[in-house]
């Protein structure tokens, strides 16, 4: 897949760039959108578990943990809203010229890297106003950051193109995307949870990722590495499964859509 998507490459960046200018063109903040969503969870989620239900989650201020997890949740989740619609939504193009399809939907996720490095701005100003040092368990984030890219890219393109043959998966997207998230530890601390629901939300690749990305930039705490390699390679087969998957349903993308 990486092949073909290099050789197409300059149609990525066309179709990221205009679905990037369409997304801001005509808003009043611009791009201080990308921040918006992670910092109002931010500001959401602490008020609600310092003031009213006070309750104590973390040692770190509450501000910096709940916006180090929403950073990538917010990241993964934009990326499926707007890509498991763009194989239907760009349908006189499917059916008039050719390209890897998947160019559509990993084009929504270009945007959603703009809009993730464009909100981490906002983490960096936190880190400092909190006095929180960086230390050398912060490299970790890198691949992290990979395996959740990876991640994010095969599931919306798993999505999207589900959605050509059956709309329900759009209808369905807000009531899945919600789910993920209370499987996702962004509001609270998997140390928290007991060892049994534990094991059970490990199930779900984000939540070692959106945890782990969390505990080595903001806490200062390793990453176990055999738990890293265990997530990635899952995630590796997970990925190649979708793209043989996908390459073998998008011949009939123009027949169906």
């Amino acid at each position: 897949m990486i092949k073909r998507i290099w050789q197409y490459r300059d149609l990525l960046m066309v179709f990221a760039w205009r679905e990037f200018v369409i997304r801001y063109r005509q808003s009043v903040i611009g791009i201080l959108w990308a921040v918006f969503q992670p910092l109002s969870m931010m500001i959401l989620f602490t008020f609600v578990f310092s003031l009213i239900l006070n309750m104590r989650i973390s040692d770190i201020p509450y501000p910096v943990f709940f916006y180090a997890g929403a950073l990538p949740w917010t990241f993964f989740a934009s990326s499926l809203n707007h890509a498991i619609p763009s194989l239907t939504n760009h349908y006189g193009l499917i059916t008039k010229i050719y390209f890897p399809r998947e160019i559509l939907p990993l084009s929504y996720l270009v945007v959603a890297l703009a809009d993730f490095f464009i909100a981490s701005i906002c983490l960096a100003g936190l880190l400092i106003f909190y006095r929180i040092p960086i230390t050398w368990t912060a490299l970790w984030f890198l691949p992290l950051f990979a395996i959740l890219v990876i991640f994010t890219s095969s599931v919306s393109i798993f999505l999207a193109g589900l959605n050509v043959y059956y709309r329900d998966v759009k209808a369905a997207t807000g009531f899945l995307v919600q789910l993920w998230f209370f499987a996702s530890p962004v509001m609270y601390s998997i140390d928290k949870v007991n060892i049994k629901l534990k094991l059970l939300l490990f199930l779900n690749p984000l939540t070692f990722i959106i945890e782990n990305m969390r505990r080595c930039l903001v806490e200062g705490r390793d990453v176990v590495w055999w738990q890293f390699l265990m997530v990635s390679f899952i995630i590796f087969c997970w990925a190649t499964i979708v793209h043989r998957f996908f390459t073998h349903i998008e011949r009939s993308f123009a027949d169906v859509i």
